[in-house]
């Protein structure tokens, strides 16, 4: 059977990601009533120390109102009111951990990552020898520490001319850690970061 267009738009940007996912333990930090448990199903990942991932997808099988598939999203005791959501299809954040309507109607699915503070910039970090050129990447919150978290990334390369050399969708490791060797012919990348939608260029 093939692949939904959706479910292959997110295997081609979150590839990277998914690797880096592991069981999540204990309950879920989102919570959804029993009606809504009919309709949508909920799961979630440790992405790392600092972060979750919770996805949200249809149950339903076009026997229901399409309006039915807009649940509203509570959240466990245990999650703090100052914890950040971020929205990975839209490249948005979700704002605090406040409730939230999760619209299905015209998605399979939903992914959310959680955080518990806000991503502030990258860090981008050149380290050269004779031999190679490699950028070390990761996303720091306000203090300027290095989020332990894997999180999506997308990379641009171009040339000094402005040509674009490469783009490719990535991911930080679960330390937050991202290192990417770069062609000779490189002047300058831009990252952007899948969570915020926030790009950062530089000059080589």
């Amino acid at each position: 059977m093939p692949h939904h267009p959706e479910i292959e738009e997110i295997n081609r940007r979150f590839k990277h990601l998914f690797c880096y996912l592991r069981p999540g333990d204990g309950a879920c930090p989102f919570v959804i009533d029993a009606g809504a448990a009919k309709r949508v199903a909920v799961s979630h990942h440790s992405a790392g120390r600092d972060a979750t991932l919770v996805q949200i997808g249809r149950k339903w099988d076009g026997k229901l109102p399409l309006d039915e598939l807009a649940v509203t999203i509570g959240y466990a005791p245990f999650v703090e009111g100052t914890a950040i959501i971020y929205d990975l299809m839209d490249e948005t954040m979700q704002g605090k951990a406040r409730p939230f309507v999760c619209d299905l109607r015209h998605r399979l699915s939903r992914m959310y990552m959680l955080l518990p503070y806000q991503i502030e910039s990258a860090s981008i970090e050149l380290r050269e020898d004779e031999k190679r050129r490699v950028l070390c990447i990761g996303f720091t919150d306000a203090r300027a520490e290095i989020i332990e978290a894997a999180l999506p990334l997308e990379l641009r390369v171009s040339d000094a001319t402005g040509k674009l050399l490469s783009a490719t969708y990535a991911a930080t490791n679960r330390l937050g850690q991202f290192d990417y060797e770069l062609p000779d012919q490189g002047s300058s990348v831009v990252v952007r970061s899948c969570l915020t939608g926030q790009e950062e260029t530089v000059r080589l």
